[in-house]
């Protein structure tokens, strides 16, 4: 699979470039106007054992986030590392986190206390207000992203950027569960002055997918390596019309040979056209391409298509909407024996990403997403997944802010056995805050979590209870 190597290649270009640190699985919360990063086994609600729940670092829940000292109230003694262009930031998180089922079972289950310290570290050049990437990668979506990433509109003439953190992960139920995982992140994205802007985004993991069930005696977590990297050409042509190219390759590997019938590698193309209706507003066509390559269940090779139509609408600073719906085609090889051959999908694919800013200390989101994922199971060839989070912000006073996710998701396998398998998941995850200074903030949360599936092997229930402090100089 020679274009497993696109992958390593452009890894290589982000990291000459400085932009490639090793980081972990982390989340962003806003302390004041500074950013922390920390990292949680248990982000917020995502069913499946996805690698879904990175949220991308920096990124603090759809909110815009500073990266400048004035803004974080640093003197220039404080700026110990920062130029007039750039700077550094480090973070740390301690967390503690107990739940009463670890492995995600409906009998037998085990208790557990998990520790979880996290390091982290940011860099931008020049100085930038607003973190200049969001990415968010699933194992199991074709092209590595669940959901559309969001446009940088950066007005610099080149922008570079790096992210990244370690977890340290300590587990009181057993100890040979104790691990180390990394993440690393970085863009340069150049603008001309013709209206063309090209930009280079890559984005390692390490890291294992969520405990969860085959039977009581499978119950594992698989560690992977995954990389995604992203190359754009986005050309203004006219105030009017704009058009987007992207290509990604997105390389997945596990640890363990149980694992290896999900090691693969995809290539992405993706062509944009756009037309701005006014300066809130714009229509757009997608056409999508993903070449998928399996290392060893080469009978699960496929080739997908997609055709949207979208809006992107945003009516002021307090609404923001992406919403595209379309077809998908997916195609496997068919150089295959009939005994194994797959049967070919096509349905619909929805994506729609909208925030609503009520009052300057009040936010709702909605995201909802359908389309047809890669195989997490050696007994079906794919699955068909139809979901939708919900998430409430809320600052009640400068130091004590709340907020409240929801998700729903229901994955409907491709079975190559008798056996159905549908799974409905849904969890909620109340949270509160309180900022004892500017840079210090504790966090106290509740995760509910229940599966309930045709096949009663893959129902659970499971409550966890986190505490945490987060640091930022």
């Amino acid at each position: 699979m020679e274009l497993r190597k696109g992958a390593s290649l452009l890894a290589g270009f982000a990291a000459c470039s400085g932009l490639l640190m090793l980081a972990g699985t982390v989340q962003a919360i806003q302390i004041d106007k500074l950013v922390v990063i920390g990292a949680s086994n248990t982000a917020a609600p995502v069913a499946g054992n996805e690698a879904v729940k990175d949220i991308p670092m920096g990124q603090s829940a759809g909110e815009k986030v500073s990266l400048l000292p004035e803004d974080a109230k640093m003197s220039d003694e404080e700026d110990l590392f920062g130029g007039k262009g750039g700077y550094i930031h480090i973070n740390a998180m301690l967390q503690g986190e107990y739940t009463d089922n670890l492995y995600n079972v409906d009998r037998n289950k085990t208790t557990n206390f998990l520790t979880t310290l996290s390091p982290a570290i940011w860099f931008t050049l020049p100085r930038k207000k607003d973190i200049p990437v969001t990415l968010a990668p699933n194992n199991t979506s074709p092209g590595g992203l669940a959901l559309q990433s969001k446009d940088y509109e950066g007005t610099d003439r080149f922008q570079a950027y790096a992210l990244g953190g370690l977890d340290f992960e300590f587990y009181s139920s057993d100890s040979e569960l104790n691990t180390i995982n990394g993440l690393g992140e970085g863009l340069f994205r150049y603008n001309m002055r013709g209206g063309l802007s090209l930009m280079v985004v890559d984005r390692y993991t390490r890291d294992a997918d969520r405990f969860d069930v085959g039977s009581d005696e499978g119950v594992s977590e698989s560690k992977f390596d995954s990389n995604i990297a992203v190359v754009t050409a986005d050309w203004n042509i006219t105030e009017k019309l704009r058009a987007k190219f992207d290509y990604s390759n997105f390389y997945l590997a596990y640890d363990e040979d149980l694992d290896s019938y999900k090691d693969r590698v995809d290539n992405a193309f993706d062509l944009y056209g756009y037309f701005n209706y006014s300066v809130k507003t714009a229509f757009f066509l997608e056409g999508k391409l993903v070449d998928v390559q399996y290392d060893t269940e080469t009978v699960n090779d496929n080739q997908q298509y997609f055709i949207f139509g979208g809006i992107k609408w945003d009516t002021t600073e307090k609404v923001s909407l992406m919403a595209k719906a379309g077809v998908q085609n997916k195609e496997f090889d068919d150089n295959v024996d009939t005994a194994t051959n797959r049967g070919d999908y096509s349905g619909l694919a929805v994506d729609i990403q909208a925030v609503y800013k009520i009052t300057e200390k009040t936010k709702i989101s909605l995201d909802a997403y359908r389309t047809n994922e890669e195989t997490d199971s050696t007994v079906a060839s794919d699955k068909t997944v139809l979901g939708a989070t919900f998430g409430y912000n809320q600052k009640f006073t400068d130091k004590i802010s709340g907020s409240f996710a929801a998700n729903f998701e229901d994955a409907e396998y491709t079975q190559l056995i008798v056996q159905d398998r549908d799974d409905t998941t849904f969890s909620l995850k109340p949270a509160a805050q309180y900022l004892f200074r500017e840079w210090l903030m504790g966090e106290i949360s509740y995760q509910f979590e229940k599966r309930d599936s045709t096949d009663d092997l893959f129902d659970y229930q499971t409550n966890t209870v986190f505490a945490n402090i987060k640091f930022a100089l």
